[in-house]
């Protein structure tokens, strides 16, 4: 039988020879010993045992795993075992799938966001669920700590990009002259995406349900915090339409870009209205670039 030394092994299956040592350890491989020079000898079978133990490993299977399954395992253990890693890879696949069609549908925003600034529209917020973790007012800024969401912070940021940042100004506050510079920074992911991913909706995450709104995009300074007086052009809109608040409005960051040696930020807008005359009917020279925007926003 042909033999090999621990350093013929190494380059034969471009393995380090300290892992290969791990291997004996772990009974993976038994190499022969020469009791006169000291010198250990694989032989093929230790060969076949490693590039085994490469192949589950590359399956997904941790180091003991895939020991473990290379010396102890049944028929019907491995079965079992590899039907786990299958329902992986379905769900990667999926995954990966929602995250390419996430990210064409980021670059479209971006490749929209500068040409909707101070342009509305009347459109159909979608459904979603927020996260409110930092508020700044006339007391100063307020945060909250990850541990106090009860879980809500870790899960929504374990999946960007399909959730994006938000900010909120209650209804509430737009009646009041004081808190007029108040609003609340958090996260916010659409409902369509928390479903597709199988997100876990925690108690501290909020359900705002899908409403009819005003839609607009606004540039904001890299500090500038958001706030109503930013909003002048949504409601000198609603006003000149006949449109009534009717609910939070809901700010979700696009992006922060460099324009003109300045770092700029574009934030969607989404105030919710009720109003008496059919949409339609009111804007009708605008109703096909809206389709468009549907497919972009919401």
């Amino acid at each position: 039988m042909d033999l090999f030394r621990i350093g013929e092994i190494s380059k034969m299956l471009n393995v380090p020879v300290e892992t290969i040592r791990f291997f004996e350890q772990k009974g993976l491989v038994m190499p022969v010993k020469n009791e006169m020079t000291g010198y250990r000898y694989y032989s093929v079978w230790d060969a076949n045992q490693i590039l085994e133990y490469k192949k589950y490993r590359q399956i997904g299977f941790s180091s003991n795993e895939a020991i473990a399954m290379i010396k102890d395992i049944d028929c019907n253990g491995l079965i079992d075992q590899l039907e786990s890693k299958r329902k992986e890879a379905v769900y990667q696949a999926h995954f990966y799938q929602a995250k390419a069609l996430k990210l064409k549908n980021f670059q479209s925003i971006l490749d929209n966001a500068k040409h909707l600034v101070e342009e509305y529209y009347i459109m159909n917020r979608p459904e979603n669920y927020s996260l409110y973790m930092r508020s700044h007012g006339a007391d100063g800024l307020r945060t909250s700590t990850a541990k106090e969401t009860e879980g809500a912070f870790d899960e929504l940021t374990n999946y960007y990009p399909f959730v994006e940042h938000a900010y909120r100004i209650r209804k509430e506050w737009c009646m009041v002259p004081a808190r007029e510079n108040e609003a609340q920074w958090g996260f916010t992911v659409k409902k369509r995406w928390a479903d597709r991913l199988n997100i876990n909706i925690l108690p501290k995450m909020e359900h705002q349900k899908a409403t009819t709104a005003v839609f607009t995009v606004i540039r904001l300074g890299q500090k500038q915090y958001f706030s109503l007086q930013l909003l002048e052009g949504v409601f000198l809109f609603m006003k000149k339409h006949g449109y009534e608040l009717n609910g939070d409005i809901l700010g979700v960051h696009v992006a922060t870009v460099r324009e003109e040696q300045e770092s700029v930020r574009y934030v969607e807008v989404w105030a919710p209205v009720k109003g008496l005359e059919p949409v339609q009917a009111r804007f009708p020279d605008k109703e096909e670039k809206k389709e468009a925007l549907k497919e972009l926003f919401c």
